[in-house]
């Protein structure tokens, strides 16, 4: 009988045959084992057949003999004797692959006893979800090699692994592996298709970029448009502004130029980065972060971290996007956390790092979007998770210090912070909630509007209460609303989330509150000595100036000059002038100035 392993193995011992017949007399059950011991890179020092029994006798030989002894039991002649998979080792890139219009040989060892059917390569571009498969030819022994094509050899760089499937249909799929490829000259360029800046930059326009690949020459023009052209970088930690100098991998800079014509980076000596998770370490605080590959990636992070924000994003205009899934080279963007964190970008897996992952515990957010004619800001967000705090905490997020003015939608987080937040995240301890909204920096005409991330809590609905004009919006998640702007130097909102009845009779609570009309009361007491009192109300935010006139006109002192939340106020005079000095008995005057309302009241001191 002869078993093919590699080896024939002879069995000529008589008493194999005796005990075969034996064993089947009795019906034991013999099994066949074959061991496989790997030493390095494909080597073997030992390769041996062990024969087992129901009752536990065995015999194991080296295979290089000749035959063996079997004792008692079954002998099932029809196991397999290598019930193994091939070993795949040696893996070889020779380095770093060049770019140059000749193919790149890759070799591996496959290696297995019964001998290799089949061995092919699977080969995956950078932002393609498709495997190519090239068969690997045999060269010597045990190694196998294959040509990948210079034309799949580019900047998006590949991955790959080898499959190997011996004669018994037992198979081994590698590990992926990928290296680092240098390109050709101009090769890493802006026109990539998927590039966030694919007819480049123009004249005057900032804009918040990064560089995919390891570029080689890293050194940026030192100047403030002395040449034409600025880089700048954002340092967490000082929270400032610098003129950046050195390109890093995974970090972003804002850049303008002056040159009369558009702008089209592209890199003669770069090389495309191995197609590996990328780690961005993040400060605590704001942090500008890049894509250091060629094609787009997802990605994962910490908890504290949140979605990062895009400037002027495929020219949807000026201003900040909606947080965003996916990061595209070539572009910027912002990220904050709540403390030191990291951001792990990655090339292949397909991730869901939207707000929805975590909506299932009953997390909910809303993306409220302001647009004017020329300016947008979707970066605004609000809502409720697990573990917030309803004061500052790790999931909020202050506005972020952009490097040109542009419209804003900021929020207060708890009616002490001002309006200095862009993310507010509550806690899920409460259904019902308020959040302030205040709008800066107005067109003429504006759009308003907001869009689900992810499922809501049943019962969840969500109103807009606007203050300048009155208005209630009951179902804002459906609606869209359109404001005209008086020349506020301000806007002011209030989003209610909650219950049914509870936003309807919060809606009608907030509305009552707002005074109809710009107005000041009269002082009292009146006659007084030495201190008085005045009402005031305003219908919006706005600036206001109240100030304490004499007989001849003259200004004795300004009680209020700054911007004020709407409502009804109260302001109180000593009977001294700016200096802290008493003044004299007599008729004076309070004026009250406010977006170009005013008036005045006639008041007596008397000591």
């Amino acid at each position: 009988m002869i078993f093919a392993i590699g080896k024939e193995i002879k069995l000529e011992n008589k008493m194999f045959y005796m005990f075969f017949i034996l064993n089947i007399l009795f019906s034991q059950e013999y099994k066949i084992q074959f061991s496989h011991i790997p030493i390095g890179q494909g080597t073997t020092t030992k390769d041996s057949i062990k024969i087992v029994n129901s009752i536990g006798g065995a015999v194991s030989k080296d295979i290089s003999s000749d035959s063996f002894a079997v004792g008692s039991g079954f002998f099932n002649a029809t196991q397999s004797l290598l019930a193994e998979s091939p070993v795949i080792s040696d893996f070889d890139f020779s380095g770093i692959i060049e770019k140059n219009g000749d193919p790149a040989v890759l070799s591996a060892t496959i290696y297995d006893l019964n001998g290799i059917s089949e061995a092919n390569l699977y080969l995956q571009i950078g932002g393609s979800s498709e495997e190519l498969i090239f068969p690997m030819s045999r060269v010597s022994s045990s190694i196998y090699e294959v040509l990948i094509p210079d034309s799949l050899i580019g900047p998006n760089n590949f991955r790959a692994r080898i499959v190997g499937v011996d004669n018994m249909s037992y198979s081994t799929t590698s590990d992926y592996f990928s290296t680092q490829i240098q390109l050709s000259n101009s090769e890493l360029t802006m026109k990539n298709k998927y590039s966030a800046y694919p007819d480049g930059i123009e004249k005057e326009e900032w804009k918040l970029m990064s560089w995919p690949s390891q570029v080689k020459n890293t050194t940026l023009a030192f100047s403030e448009l002395d040449d034409g052209h600025v880089f700048y970088a954002w340092e967490p930690v000082k929270e400032s502004y610098s003129i950046a100098n050195q390109i890093k991998k995974g970090q972003a800079y804002w850049f303008r130029h002056s040159y009369k014509e558009t702008v089209l980076f592209q890199e003669d000596t770069s090389f495309a980065l191995p197609l590996n998770e990328f780690v961005i370490e993040l400060e605590k605080g704001w942090n500008l972060i890049g894509n250091p590959f060629s094609f787009p990636v997802t990605f994962s992070s910490d908890t504290s971290v949140s979605p990062p924000i895009a400037y002027g994003l495929l020219g949807i205009g000026k201003g900040w996007s909606s947080p965003q899934n996916v990061l595209l080279p070539w572009n910027g963007y912002a990220v904050y956390t709540g403390e030191r964190a990291t951001m792990t970008l990655l090339p292949f897996e397909e991730q869901d790092t939207s707000f929805a992952r975590v909506a299932s515990s009953g997390d909910w957010y809303l993306n409220i979007k302001l647009e004017s004619k020329n300016q947008i800001n979707h970066s605004t967000v609000l809502g409720r998770r697990k573990h917030a705090s309803n004061g500052a905490g790790i999931f909020d997020a202050p506005m972020f210090p952009g490097i040109e003015k542009n419209i804003s939608i900021a929020m207060d987080l708890d009616g002490s912070t001002g309006f200095k937040y862009i993310r507010d995240i509550r806690s899920l301890d409460d259904f019902n909630g308020v959040w302030n909204l205040r709008i800066n920096d107005l067109g003429d005409e504006f759009m308003i509007s907001s869009n689900q991330m992810g499922p809501f809590p049943e019962g969840l609905q969500v109103g807009l209460v606007n203050i300048n004009e009155r208005k209630v919006l009951l179902n804002f998640l459906d609606h869209k609303e359109m404001i005209q702007n008086n020349k506020n130097s301000v806007y002011d909102l209030k989003v209610i989330a909650g219950d049914q009845e509870y936003v309807k009779s919060m809606s009608q609570e907030i509305l009552s509150s707002i005074p109809e009309e710009f107005s000041l009361g009269q002082n009292y007491p009146n006659p007084f000595n030495p201190i008085t009192q005045m009402e005031y109300s305003l219908p919006q935010s706005s600036k206001v100036v109240i100030s304490i006139y004499n007989v001849l006109g003259q200004e004795i002192k300004t009680l209020i000059n700054k911007e004020q939340d709407y409502g009804y106020h109260s302001v109180s005079w000593d009977g001294t002038d700016r200096l802290g000095k008493s003044v004299a008995s007599g008729v004076y005057f309070t004026q009250m100035r406010s977006d170009g309302f005013s008036q005045s009241k006639k008041m007596l001191l008397l000591k």
